[in-house]
């Protein structure tokens, strides 16, 4: 037997050895990487067995740790966790829970609060923490001999995915980028942490983390799926948060990290930035505003029964029992003609544009029936139009017909701008609506929107540079700029670069807001009727180039098509793209 190497590693290869023709006659097999264990070949079978232990020891742990967790570093990762919510643990019973929130708009903004932190991998060593504070709350229970206490807890996973616009995007998102560093934590429990997880619950699943995420077979095993986070107490008891069913405290309440590390700020600049939204600050505009319970239009004569597409809702259903996911608005069919919109996004400003268009143009839209508003939820009943979607009549005809379409579009287009605006915003002064005054939620209601509408593109900049520094938690605003920080010198750039914009000699059109394919019909006999009026309204004549262009399409010729039917604005594309990248970003 061989006598160099480590002592200590000697000793156990001598005994696992020894203890080898024991283990085969248990297992019923010898043959480990093509060696047979219990023949002759004595100085192989120790090969094997050294490699073997080297690479179970406890020797690659240590070095793993020596380098992928400094203590500086966790002290640092640990506060972000314990004042942004991302992480409670809490004692249930004769076991302890994890819960981790993959949070999208609580991360956006981390990388805000902690810029310089999480450039440097900050975002891997937030995970580890996560995962290190729960070993630590563990042992501490053992410590204080607390018979009940196991080295393994629950995890519950809830995803908190934010709203994304269906918008071109170059490099990789901040999704992405959260799901590997998800991904990489879950193989490393496995690796370096294992059996620290027993049991798994995922609440409200996000396909977009999971689906292409590599899960061990032993965690797998032992994870549910669950739909409603209030069906968590039939699986861990009522002593758990009342919003996932129980009877229990909330998390932040009987929190065990409190314990650890101290009571954190009640009101963090993390959770202060997220609750009270910037979008509810009312930006002045110079203008009054309008309410919109009923619409300023006469009703269309219709043989169809509207009366069955109105439905009448109770008072107290409010619109978040109404929309629980807000994933945008519903389209009902109420028969072979007719659809009712409503819910998350629709206001009555698009069915102002319906009737507008449709009696100053010759455009091809549905036909407007009726719109109201109850109980704070708008509809919309229109006709329901027939036709093939634009990009399947674009691939399976001829350039002449493609060229017709075109044609269209471009008659189309100079018909809305021949309509001039004396502001900007929706077509009954309601407020702007597109993805780069939305960025911070998914929160359409008139009450929450306030960018807009304003008197002029002078304050409609002013309104766009807002909508840049509202992403920004409120006390960094407070803070005076740092000349020297790469993030405030960038900042006032793309600020100073927007406030160019009302320079380059603009006028305010009225404005579609959302031409692309997807809005698009083409009826049997040709002719293309538009869709989707939702962020119509009198816009700088910009506008409608930089949204068609910012459409995700199914041909990248699509960008030379939106030429042929919109004026370019090349200058004020790139200005607005980076607007957009910056906010979403």
């Amino acid at each position: 037997m061989a006598t160099d190497g480590d002592p200590s590693l000697l000793e156990d290869v001598v005994k696992l050895l020894e203890k080898l023709p024991s283990i085969i006659e248990d297992v019923r097999h010898s043959e480990l990487w093509t060696i047979d264990l219990g023949g002759d070949d004595d100085k192989n079978t120790e090969i094997v067995v050294r490699k073997f232990l080297e690479q179970h020891s406890i020797l690659p742990l240590l070095q793993w740790r020596r380098d992928a967790i400094p203590r500086s570093y966790l002290k640092k990762a640990t506060e972000i966790l314990t004042q942004s919510g991302l992480q409670y643990i809490m004692r249930v019973g004769d076991k302890h829970v994890m819960w981790v929130m993959v949070d999208e708009n609580t991360i956006r903004s981390l990388s805000l609060l902690y810029e310089e932190f999480l450039r440097n991998r900050g975002l891997t060593r937030v995970g580890i923490a996560a995962l290190e504070n729960l070993t630590s709350v563990l042992l501490t229970a053992r410590d204080e001999q607390d018979s009940d206490a196991h080295l393994k807890a629950t995890c519950v996973v809830q995803f908190r995915p934010s709203y994304t616009p269906d918008i071109r995007s170059r490099g990789r998102s901040l999704r992405e980028n959260i799901r590997d560093n998800f991904a990489k934590h879950v193989l490393r429990i496995q690796r370096y942490y294992p059996g620290l997880i027993g049991a798994i619950y995922v609440v409200r699943p996000s396909y977009d983390y999971l689906a292409n995420m590599d899960i061990p077979e032993n965690l797998l095993r032992n994870t549910t799926i669950l739909q409603r986070a209030r069906d968590l107490a039939g699986h861990l008891g009522a002593d758990i948060p009342p919003e996932y069913g129980g009877t229990g405290m909330t998390l932040s309440e009987c929190d065990c990290l409190k314990n650890m590390y101290g009571e954190p700020i009640d009101e963090p600049a993390i959770q202060e930035a997220l609750q009270k939204h910037p979008l509810s600050m009312k930006s002045g505009s110079g203008l009054d505003e309008k309410n919109e319970e009923t619409a300023s239009f006469p009703v269309q004569e219709t043989t169809h029964d509207t009366k069955a597409a109105k439905p009448e809702p109770e008072p107290a259903l409010d619109k978040s029992a109404l929309f629980p996911e807000r994933l945008g608005p519903r389209h009902v069919r109420v028969d072979s003609n007719t659809i009712v919109k409503y819910g998350p996004g629709v206001r009555l400003a698009e069915a102002e544009a319906m009737h507008l268009v449709s009696t100053h143009t010759s455009i091809p839209i549905p036909k407007l029936f009726s719109a109201y508003s109850l109980y704070g939820t708008c509809y919309i009943i229109m006709s329901d139009e027939k036709g093939e979607p634009f990009s399947k009549y674009w691939d399976r005809n001829s350039e002449r017909k493609r060229q017709n379409i075109l044609g269209q579009l471009q008659d189309y287009v100079a018909q809305m701008r021949s309509m001039k605006g004396d502001f900007i915003g929706g077509i009954n002064l309601s407020p702007c609506k597109g993805s780069i005054f939305i960025a911070s939620s998914f929160e359409y209601d008139d009450e929450d929107y306030s960018y807009g509408p304003y008197a002029s593109e002078e304050q409609f900049t002013e309104g766009i540079v807002q909508a840049l520094q509202d992403r920004l938690p409120s006390h960094l605003l407070d803070e005076p700029a740092d000349p020297d920080s790469n993030f405030w010198n960038t900042e006032y750039t793309i600020y100073q670069t927007v406030r160019q914009l009302p320079t380059m000699g603009h006028t305010i059109v009225f404005t579609h807001g959302d031409l692309h394919p997807g809005n698009m019909l083409v009826r049997s006999d040709g002719t293309v009727v538009i869709l989707h009026w939702d962020h119509a309204g009198y816009w700088p004549d910009y506008w409608e180039y930089y949204r068609a262009m910012s459409a995700r399409t199914w041909r990248r010729s699509w960008d030379r098509m939106v030429e042929e039917f919109v004026p370019p604005f090349y200058i004020e594309y790139a200005i607005l793209r980076r607007v957009f990248i910056t906010i979403w970003k």
